[in-house]
């Protein structure tokens, strides 16, 4: 499997990908969500087999529990994106899973899945907002009360309003971000 995807993939995934936080009224079906979390489920943890547990908010109803535990002015833009994905890990370990595998390995796996998620939204045509800045316990409250998973990543899904994209920021080249030993 030693393929090379093209320029105008790595333009969709990395290049000329952007994060968003307006969006175009243009719902997301049902069918994308479900193969979204078919290539999400897919890309590389830890092994636990214990992946990330991801909450699709789609309705009014919905967005206005998830809305108290989003910090300004990261609210507006959950509140509006056609869908709110919570990714969660679960607080239990799988049946089959040894020693070592604990809530800590869990969170790490299940962050690692939101970043999948954000590719896998780009390569499916989706655009995203990511969010960390919010209140982890006001989300579980909300919406894993049963206490067998716990919040870890927000990110409002759908299609972006190019429109209204901040600025880019420039990020580092190699020779400040990265070393070679």
């Amino acid at each position: 499997m030693h393929r090379i995807v093209n320029d105008e993939a790595l333009d969709t995934l990395f290049r000329a990908a952007r994060s968003h936080h307006a969006w175009l009224a243009r719902p997301v079906s049902d069918t994308m969500l479900r193969a979204l979390w078919e290539l999400v489920k897919l890309g590389p943890t830890s092994g636990l087999g214990r992946p990330a547990r991801i909450l699709f908010v789609r309705s009014q109803a919905a967005k206005a529990r998830l809305a108290p535990a989003v910090a300004e002015p990261e609210r507006a833009a959950i509140m509006t994106a056609p869908v709110a994905a919570i990714v969660g890990y679960p607080l239990e370990p799988a049946p089959d899973s040894g020693p070592g595998h604990d809530r800590q390995a869990a969170r790490r796996d299940a962050a690692l899945q939101a970043a999948y998620l954000i590719l896998a939204s780009r390569a499916l045509g989706l655009d995203c907002g990511p969010i960390w800045d919010f209140d982890a316990g006001l989300v579980d409250a909300a919406f894993f009360s049963e206490g067998t998973v716990a919040a870890n990543f927000l990110c409002g899904l759908g299609y972006g309003d190019d429109a209204q994209l901040a600025p880019h920021q420039v990020r580092p080249g190699v020779a400040e971000a990265c070393r070679i030993l």
